[in-house]
């Protein structure tokens, strides 16, 4: 019984190295910085159960057919920086690369051979969009301060909802219906994904601390109540310690008495 349980664990350690290449994979190409098909219908393969909640955006003009889901923006788009434009629609387009559909068959091996193929074909398809959007990102100004806050607030959701896509991806029927496994294979894709969450609640503290600067009566206090709260929920989705995430635009943490109340007053 031993043997076997220690078996299935390296195949287990062998498919977390897959995912593990991917989550660092897409961390740093960010840092520097959906089509219809008929498909056969088929039982679902267990996930771990991070698929993230689908929320309805608020209106805004439309450059793709999924649109990020955040605030309506006190500025409308057209009038956004150039650049801030051309970041957002870009991000919209990253977003939409959706992951592949994951194998019929639940088997370790089906869904080893999965990871390693067409997961990783997405991996790198999103790393270099990603990496082009990143570049155009950098003609963002400085001024007014809610540009960059917003340029950080599409980043910031572009990795938290790729760390949701990775989590949520297909595990083995054997490793979904063992506890003990499934409690290491969780562990372990969460230790992996912790450069990309970190870097999402990094962009997240960057928009937070911009747009604070602007008061609690500025019309963008819901982008920055947003930005406290889809941080606070990777936060305690991931069990991040507070010295990996108390690093903002200028080293500092952030300010949580004042952001308690944004985050009452923002709708998001």
């Amino acid at each position: 019984m031993e043997e076997k349980k220690s078996a299935r664990a390296g195949i287990l350690a062998r498919m977390i190295r897959h995912l593990s290449i991917a989550a660092l994979v897409l961390a740093a190409a960010c840092s520097s910085s959906e089509t219809e098909t008929e498909t056969e219908t088929a039982e679902p393969v267990a996930t771990t159960g991070g698929e993230t909640e689908t929320v309805a955006p608020e209106e805004h003009p439309m450059r793709t057919t999924t649109p990020v889901p955040v605030p309506q923006p006190a500025v409308a788009r057209e009038e956004l920086s150039e650049p801030l434009q051309q970041t957002w629609t870009g991000i919209e387009e990253v977003v939409a690369i959706r992951p592949p559909d994951g194998p019929m068959d639940g088997t370790e091996d089906a869904i080893r051979e999965w990871a390693a193929g067409p997961l990783m074909d997405w991996i790198n398809t999103r790393r270099e969009a990603t990496r082009a959007v990143g570049e155009i990102a950098r003609g963002v100004p400085d001024e007014p301060v809610y540009e960059r806050a917003v340029g950080a607030a599409l980043f910031g959701y572009a990795l938290e909802e790729f760390a949701a896509d990775i989590r949520s991806s297909p595990v083995p029927t054997s490793v979904a219906e063992d506890p003990e496994l499934l409690a290491i294979y969780v562990d372990a894709l969460h230790e992996a994904l912790r450069p990309t969450v970190i870097e999402s609640v990094t962009n997240y503290a960057v928009c937070q601390q911009r747009l604070a600067s602007l008061g609690d009566e500025s019309e963008w206090l819901p982008w920055r109540a947003y930005c406290v709260q889809r941080g606070q929920e990777i936060i305690e989705t991931y069990e991040l310690q507070a010295h990996e995430t108390d690093e903002g635009e200028d080293g500092e943490g952030e300010d949580d008495e004042d952001d308690e109340d944004a985050e009452d007053a923002g709708e998001v």
